[in-house]
C-alpha cells in the first residue's frame, strides 16, 4: 500500500529545508505512529521496519547554499509498506494531528491521496524516488568497516537481490532463494547522491544513487520490492521505487 501526503505551511509562507531532511522526515513518521499508537516500539526495533518514503517534491523552491528554500510553502512525499496496518497508523496519526512542527516551522497536512497499486509482473523497469544505499561491509586496511557500494562495482547488484529476500523471508515466513528474483540497470540515469543523517544523536555519511532499475523474477518479490523499498535504510528513507514501464 502507497498514500502521497501534501503538506503546506501555514498561511502559505516560505521556509528553508536543510538538504539532509531524511532523519526529519523520519521523525515525524514515528511521531504520527505514536500519536496513533502510543505503545508501539517500532522506533526501538533492531529489526526491519518495512515501510519507506520518497525524496520530497516540491512545488515552487530554490536551492540557496543553506538548503532548500520553499517558496510557496508546499511539498509532498509519498510512503509506502507491505504492511498495510502499520501504514494505517501513520496516516490515522496524520489525520488526528494534521499540524505537525517540522524544524521550527510549523506544517499542516492539506491531502492524503492512496496511489493506485501497478499490476506486477515477472519483469518491470522502475526508477527509485530515493537514493538506493547498498551498505556492506569491506576489509580495508585490515579492519572492517562499512563501505557504500556503487552501481558500477559488481558486488552491488547481487547484494541488493540477497537484501531484497532476506527481508522478504523474514517478513513472510518463507524461504525463498536469491535465484527467484534478478535486479540489474541499464545505467541510462544514474545520479551519486552524498546523504548525512542523525542517528541516535551522532552523524552517518552515505552514498546513494537515484537511477533506473530492472527487476525480473518472481512478481511477489518484485511487488515486495515497491512496497517495502529496495536494499538498505528503507526507513530512512532510500530505495523507493516507482514504476516506469513493464516488459
Amino acid at each position: 500500500m502507497r498514500f502521497k501526503i501534501e503538506f503546506e505551511s501555514e498561511n502559505g509562507e516560505s521556509f528553508l529545508m536543510p538538504y539532509n531532511y531524511n532523519h526529519i522526515i523520519d521523525s515525524v513518521i514515528y511521531e504520527s505512529i505514536g500519536r496513533f499508537n502510543p505503545d508501539s516500539d517500532l522506533h526501538e526495533s533492531k529489526s526491519f521496519k518495512y515501510f519507506t518514503f520518497s525524496q520530497i517534491l516540491f512545488s515552487k523552491f530554490k536551492t540557496i547554499r543553506s538548503g532548500i528554500l520553499v517558496k510557496d510553502g508546499k511539498f509532498s512525499l509519498q510512503i509506502s509498506s507491505p504492511n498495510n496496518d502499520l501504514l494505517k497508523q501513520i496516516m490515522q496519526g496524520f489525520l488526528k494531528e494534521p499540524v505537525i512542527t517540522v524544524l521550527d516551522f510549523k506544517v499542516k497536512i492539506s491531502n492524503i491521496i492512496m496511489v493506485k497499486e501497478p499490476k506486477f509482473t515477472d519483469k518491470m523497469e522502475f526508477k527509485s524516488l530515493s537514493p538506493i544505499i547498498a551498505n556492506s561491509r569491506r576489509n580495508i586496511d585490515g579492519k572492517n568497516k562499512e563501505w557504500d557500494l556503487a552501481p558500477s562495482e559488481p558486488e552491488f547488484f547481487p547484494f541488493i537481490e540477497r537484501n531484497l529476500v532476506k527481508k522478504y523471508n523474514k517478513y513472510y515466513g518463507t524461504d525463498y532463494d536469491t535465484n527467484l528474483i534478478k535486479i540489474s540497470s541499464n545505467l541510462r540515469n544514474v545520479k551519486r547522491k552524498r546523504i548525512s543523517m542523525k542517528i541516535n544523536e551522532s552523524k552517518q555519511h552515505h552514498v546513494g544513487y537515484l537511477m533506473d532499475i530492472i527487476l525480473e523474477g518472481d512478481p511477489n518479490l518484485i511487488k515486495f520490492a515497491y512496497d517495502c523499498g529496495l536494499s538498505n535504510k528503507n526507513s530512512m528513507g532510500f530505495g523507493m521505487l516507482e514504476v516506469v514501464k513493464h516488459y
